[in-house]
């Protein structure tokens, strides 16, 4: 059996042959792309799932990226789009890897934004411990959100991001939109990325990483870069942490720009 279709929102005009699709990362939503998709729309029909056990998209059992792949494929066919552009920030970069790299037929050109093709270290662990402690069926307002959360997240800016993950309940108190058992179950897939096939993707790729974000290391990760991307460039949004696209959003736009050929 199939599994329903990821929840979606498409900026632009349907008729555009030139399509661009973007992803967004780990505990985030379609709307992590809203600016962006709303200035790329002028010249792109521009698709933003929310990603499975994200947003409004299904709760479905594993995370595994062959698994998110599938359901973006699955959703691209619904569309009818044949080919096109691909974006993916963080988790969402890595399912915009395994798409690049396992279907390269479908994608014309690839942003991969602030991560590598690689495994990473548990950085989470303590995130998702605090979330999962969060009495959220109890808490009577986000500030309170905020507050409690605090005492484990310093930046206000990631507890704001982290905390449009909760829903109200009717005055009820709140719970999670995304799935966040299902997600904090899976993260050990989620921080990993391995692939048997060594097939590079050959077609046009950058890579944009945050000059103050650690993960992308140009001395380290170029060499794995390059192999499965062989044409990949590498650039950095200065004074940017994991999310440039939001904390630099014109520098982002006119470096993602430049390489797409919109001026």
């Amino acid at each position: 059996m199939n599994n329903p279709l990821l929840s979606y929102k498409s900026f632009g005009d349907k008729a555009n042959s030139s399509c661009i699709v973007l992803l967004h990362g780990m505990l985030g939503n379609m709307d992590n792309w809203r600016s962006q998709a709303r200035r790329l729309s002028t010249h792109f029909r521009v698709i933003t799932p929310d990603l499975r056990n994200h947003g409004d998209s299904p709760h479905l059992p594993g995370m595994r990226y062959q698994d998110m792949a599938a359901d973006v494929l699955a959703l691209m066919e619904h569309l009818e789009i044949q080919k096109f552009d691909l974006l993916g920030h963080s988790m969402g970069g890595k399912v915009a890897m395994e798409i690049a790299l396992s279907h390269s037929e479908k994608v014309q050109r690839l942003i991969i934004v602030d991560i590598a093709p690689k495994p990473y270290s548990l950085w989470h662990l303590s995130l998702f411990k605090a979330l999962l402690s969060l009495p959220v069926d109890e808490l009577t307002s986000r500030k309170q959100a905020d507050e409690m959360l605090s005492e484990h997240v310093e930046d206000s800016f990631e507890r704001s991001f982290l905390l449009k993950n909760l829903k109200s309940n009717d005055g009820s108190g709140y719970s999670w939109q995304c799935n966040l058992d299902e997600i904090t179950r899976a993260y050990l897939n989620i921080a990993n990325f391995t692939r048997s096939d060594e097939s590079p993707f050959d077609g046009d790729t950058l890579f944009i990483s945050g000059e103050k974000s650690p993960y992308i290391d140009t001395e380290t990760d170029t060499s794995v870069i390059q192999r499965f991307f062989p044409s990949a460039s590498i650039q950095t949004v200065q004074e940017a942490g994991h999310t440039p696209h939001i904390e630099k959003a014109d520098e982002f736009y006119q470096m993602m720009g430049a390489f797409l050929a919109l001026n």
